[in-house]
């Protein structure tokens, strides 16, 4: 897989029906990529920068899928670089947008919010490096939801990369537990792993029985045993429903005992008409063995179309599922760390292209903290370039890099200049931001002053 690449490139092959507008788009990334997080005025620093900005994103010849066909481009040529089985997390989030200007064309959430939801799907490498995202698709305005909006977004999401010859493992959180999307995605041919949220009727393969599906699960025996860093989750600014879904907790290693079957899952009695009887699937439990005191001990209840045949392939499907996490990462890159949130534009169109700006933007700022993370050792080189690493080797007082830095060393390098101390542990969103703003600012000033020797 190629080096985290600037955003900018990331439009290589834009197509906006006019050269001038491609220019434009290309331009706007520039300044957005330097300064991610500052407000769109901020960031265009010019009265014409500014004055291309709002007629780009105001345009009806601009549109959200244009923007981001390049990038989804260039995801699937980094897939089929390095991995015939990529995982698609597909998610879908919410975007809140606070204050009293009326954006058209959202659904009210409260007084003084108003909201999108959408669907996004993020190519994953098994070994956590994300491609880019491969499918974004905006519910309307009244947020609706239904199964056919998930096996609908599959067929968007996975129609090119299936094209390509790839065979993606599609991954997908509870809200996904939907009957009619598990007889679509194996009446397709589409493996999947899906965390279960209802206990449904099942029966043992060649059983005649009725059960539950956890209760035919627990009766398997443990197929292995497994010990996994969780990160911490503090309740800070989360929403009472997210916070009584998933409580707040410390960072602690989990011992987890994964168990795994075959089922026959029955049609459920209101979801009759042209649904098949049943449909077979794999049922993988994963739970955590002597959860502290006080602690709900991790539990996943997963349905795949994986092979379930040894150790290795159950655990395979395991990680996969954990991928998925990634997904969320992303949706913190974009609310936090380019605040997607707080972009003061009048109407949904005009957001959606904003979104289609930012994406690419957002990838690269994953990527390099997933470098960092999961290859510390790797040359800083691998995501910054020269201009960046010499800045960054220039302002950063707190961490000091050496001739050849490695990534997870600039990494705490730019979190330093955002503001992060050391010993408070790993960086969050903001602090790598606001290090990455300041030192995507002071790069451009660095080749504008060498370009004026």
């Amino acid at each position: 897989m190629k080096d985290v690449v600037d955003a900018v490139a990331e439009l290589e092959g834009l197509d906006l029906g006019d050269e001038r507008r491609n220019a434009r788009a290309r331009q706007i990334m520039a300044a957005l990529q330097v300064a991610p997080a500052a407000a769109f005025p901020c960031a265009m620093r010019s009265v014409a920068g500014r004055e291309a900005f709002y007629r780009l994103v105001n345009n009806d010849a601009v549109s959200l899928q244009a923007l981001v066909a390049p990038h989804r481009a260039q995801a699937i040529a980094r897939m089929c670089e390095v991995a015939d089985r990529p995982i698609i997390a597909i998610d879908k989030t919410q975007f809140v947008f606070e204050g009293e200007m009326e954006r058209e064309g959202l659904h009210r959430i409260s007084a003084n919010k108003q909201g999108i939801e959408a669907f996004f799907a993020l190519a994953v490498s098994p070994s956590r490096r994300t491609f880019g995202v491969v499918g974004v698709e905006p519910l309307d305005d009244r947020g609706r939801s239904s199964a056919v909006d998930w096996d609908g977004f599959v067929d968007v999401a996975g129609c090119e990369i299936e094209a390509a010859g790839l065979k993606p493992i599609y991954v997908m959180d509870r809200e996904a537990d939907v009957y009619e999307l598990f007889c679509s995605l194996s009446e397709k041919g589409r493996d999947f792993v899906i965390r279960v949220s209802w206990d449904r009727v099942a029966r043992e393969l060649g059983g005649h029985r009725d059960h539950t599906m956890r209760s035919l699960v627990e009766r398997a025996p443990i197929s292995l045993v497994r010990t996994v860093p969780l990160s911490r989750r503090p309740n800070g600014s989360r929403p009472t429903v997210a916070k009584q879904k998933h409580p707040a907790r410390a960072s602690r290693e989990a011992k987890l005992a994964i168990r795994a079957c075959t089922v026959v899952l029955s049609r459920p009695p209101k979801r009759l008409g042209k649904l098949p009887e049943s449909v077979t699937l794999q049922l993988v439990q994963v739970i955590e063995l002597d959860a502290p005191k006080g602690t709900a001990p991790v539990e996943w209840l997963l349905a795949t179309s994986l092979p379930i045949d040894d150790a290795a392939a159950v655990e395979a499907l395991v990680d996969a599922y954990r991928a998925r996490w990634s997904a969320e990462e992303y949706f913190k890159a974009l609310k936090t760390g380019c605040k997607f949130e707080e972009r003061q534009l009048e109407s949904r169109d005009a957001l959606m292209n904003a979104l289609g700006l930012l994406i690419p933007i957002a990838w690269r700022l994953l990527e390099l903290r997933t470098l960092a993370d999961d290859t510390p050792a790797a040359p800083a080189s691998v995501a910054l370039d020269d201009d960046e690493i010499h800045v960054l080797r220039k302002i950063s007082r707190d961490v000091k890099l050496g001739k050849a830095p490695t990534i997870a060393d600039a990494l705490l390098a730019i979190a330093s200049v955002g503001g992060h101390i050391r010993k408070n542990g790993r960086p969050g969103w903001q602090v790598l931001h606001r290090g990455f703003d300041e030192l995507l600012r002071i790069v451009e000033g660095y080749r504008l002053a060498r370009a004026e020797m």
